[in-house]
């Protein structure tokens, strides 16, 4: 390889490997710290301080020759310099200007002590060759330390400020890099040609070292370039800095740059502490709905949508009021709203109430998502309000329970009166002449709808709770053979019945006569409710332990007095059809007396209120499941009185 291409090429690679290992070290320092980087830097800016003092030539080819020291390892250093002040801002530039005043001040002092002791007539190198090399050495180390002041003092402050002003024309970190390495180069050299034509001396407008400079500069500017370009950086950014900024930062107090550096990292200690256990949902987005920050609490909900970057959270929020929001909709102020989102686990609908903002910051849009998850607060309030509508429900039926029973007391007394003056009519007018026998049979019909009226004021009675039970401890399962013989075959016609008994005997203490009546009842109704079946009609009568339902299922109706609240004390008689079902209105209305839904005739609206009369003389209760179009499910719930025994 000829020389003139050789040398050029290795001291490239020569800076190239300072300038890497230098910005590898800056790169790793949020893992290995500050401080490998900072003593490499500092180690690197001494040697080549010391360097420049023995003015090292490098010559390319005939009549060019330029300072290795100046420009293989001076312009790597400038190069990491803007890179520090591009990732970490304006403070650890700063710094290390002070480092370049320091290490410059310490050289100066340490070759000027160093100078005095040579000349001394008692110091061992004072005389010969070596006192003479030592003396031209340090003099030639002072008089490059001194030329190098005015080109470090431009560099510093160029830099920066030639950056800044790029950054703000619009042009990118890669642009913006290159060509303040190249224009640092241009601020060095000008001045001293203008400085050369205004003392009559013809300018050297070309030399060796310009054109090695040049060449590094534009070289380093490309790497410094890519680099930014390849991380990404997302600190500090210089492209929001004025260019005069640096200026007046590093000509101000530094006690105060450390004291406001210091009030920042409190504050942020502060603002992070602050959002990150807050318990609301806090994401902030950029203008294009892209994290920029989110909390614990939005981490929980929505998971990897939350990470910083990401751009799909908006996506997964379903805005239920106000119906026309949306969150690319400009807005004037806060903007609350009610929404809904699918949870990270993907099996939970979760509520939120939140606020929608968009504000400036640091001259760019910044929109705030302020959030609170209301799910379990929405499932306390309709549990509430269903608690609610139970007691008044029980409570009404409690007053027409009392209405009822003094109304059929009285009615049944009535009833009896009338009886009795039809017998004594029928004995009397046996005895008179011109009895007939239509006035017999006339008699007859009156005691038939006394009859009548009487089994009536019997279900009232049963409703109310006052009738004359005879309670006995029997198993319910005998109660389903018995049941279909009283309804018979012909209104089980067409109708398929399944019945699950299990093995295990359970034991309540009722009536079973009543409780059979409450079966019965129950039955007829559902074989009423599968009469418009097209598809097959199927009826299910279940007995299991209470135990085996969740405790939603077994939560005990408000106002109902029942001898236990464990499940394990209860035992259940389901019976489900697949008929017509029941709307809300409906259902809140099947156990009051006289409420039926049946043609004018075929129903006296006493059958449920009886049964629900019945079970809670026993110390159970009546739930229903039903919706319109997909059948019933009627629980009663009995306490088994063979869990006492047992104990």
């Amino acid at each position: 390889m000829p020389y003139f291409i050789g040398v050029p090429l290795l001291l490239l690679l020569e800076s190239t490997f300072i300038f890497t290992v230098l910005a590898l070290l800056f790169h790793q320092r949020s893992n290995i710290g500050k401080s490998p980087f900072t003593m490499a830097f500092s180690a690197l800016l001494l040697l080549t301080f010391l360097a420049m003092g023995a003015d090292i030539q490098a010559h390319l080819w005939s009549g060019f020759f330029f300072s290795v020291p100046k420009v293989i390892m001076f312009t790597p250093v400038m190069a990491i310099y803007l890179l520090t002040y591009i990732e970490d801002g304006t403070l650890s530039a700063q710094r290390l200007i002070y480092g370049f005043l320091a290490v410059f001040l310490v050289l100066i002092y340490v070759t000027e002590m160093i100078y005095l002791q040579c000349s001394w007539s008692t110091f061992s190198l004072s005389a010969g060759f070596s006192g003479t090399a030592l003396e031209m050495l340090l003099n030639g180390a002072k008089r490059a330390l001194l030329a190098a002041v005015i080109p470090i003092v431009f560099s510093v402050f160029s830099l920066p400020i030639i950056f800044s002003s790029l950054t703000e024309l619009g042009f990118s970190k890669f642009w913006a890099s290159l060509i303040s390495m190249l224009g640092v180069q241009v601020i060095i050299t000008v001045p001293n040609w203008l400085l050369q034509l205004g003392s009559g001396i013809t300018p050297e407008w070309f030399s060796g070292e310009q054109l090695a400079q040049f060449a590094l500069n534009l070289w380093l500017g490309i790497l410094l370039g890519t680099y930014l370009k390849l991380t990404e950086s997302e600190s500090s950014g210089a492209s929001n800095r004025r260019p005069l900024d640096f200026v007046f930062a590093f000509f101000g107090s530094y006690s105060r740059s450390k004291e406001l550096e210091q009030n920042l990292t409190a504050w942020q200690n502060r603002h992070q502490l602050l959002l990150h256990n807050a318990s609301e949902i806090i994401v902030i987005f950029d203008g294009s709905n892209r994290v920029r920050e989110a909390n614990i609490a939005a981490q929980r909900i929505f998971g990897s949508a939350a990470k910083t970057g990401s751009a799909g959270l908006l996506d997964k929020i379903v805005i239920l009021k106000p119906e026309n929001f949306s969150f690319n909709t400009p807005v004037n102020g806060t903007v609350t709203f009610r929404c809904s989102c699918i949870s990270e686990s993907g099996k939970e609908e979760v509520k939120l109430f939140g606020s929608w903002n968009v504000m400036e910051l640091m001259n760019e849009e910044c929109r705030i998502l302020i959030a609170r998850d209301v799910t379990q607060e929405l499932k306390l309030t309709e549990e509430k309000k269903l608690l609610r509508e139970q007691l008044v429900h029980s409570q009404r039926l409690e007053s027409l329970g009392v209405l009822a029973g003094g109304v059929a007391h009285d009615f049944n007394n009535y009833i009896h009166a009338i009886l009795g003056h039809v017998d004594l009519a029928r004995f009397i007018g046996a005895r008179e002449k011109g009895w007939t026998q239509k006035i017999d049979d006339h008699l007859e019909k009156i005691i038939t709808i006394a009859e009548k009226a009487g089994e009536l004021t019997r279900q009232l009675l049963g409703f109310a709770r006052r009738g004359n039970y005879v309670e006995n401890d029997f198993d319910p399962a005998i109660l389903f053979k018995s049941t279909f013989d009283l309804i018979g075959p012909k209104k089980l016609s067409g109708v398929q019945v399944k019945t699950h008994i299990p093995e295990k005997r359970f034991l309540i203490h009722c009536d079973q006569l009543q409780l059979q009546q409450v079966v019965v009842n129950i039955i007829i109704n559902a074989i009423y409710a599968m009469d418009k079946n097209e598809n097959d009609k199927l009826l299910e009568i279940s007995l299991f332990p209470a135990a085996e339902l969740s405790d939603n299922a077994f939560a005990v109706p408000p106002g109902i007095k029942v001898p236990s609240q464990e499940k394990k004390d209860y035992c259940c008689i389901d019976i489900s059809d697949n008929g017509s079902g029941m709307d809300k209105e409906t259902r809140s209305k099947i156990f009051e007396p006289f409420f039926t839904t049946k043609p004018q005739g075929e129903g006296s609206g006493m059958g449920l209120s009886m049964a629900y009369g019945i079970i809670t003389n026993c110390g159970g209760w009546i739930s229903v499941e039903s919706a319109p179009g997909e059948g019933s499910t009627f629980r009663l719930f009995l306490p088994d009185v063979a869990k006492k025994e047992e104990v």
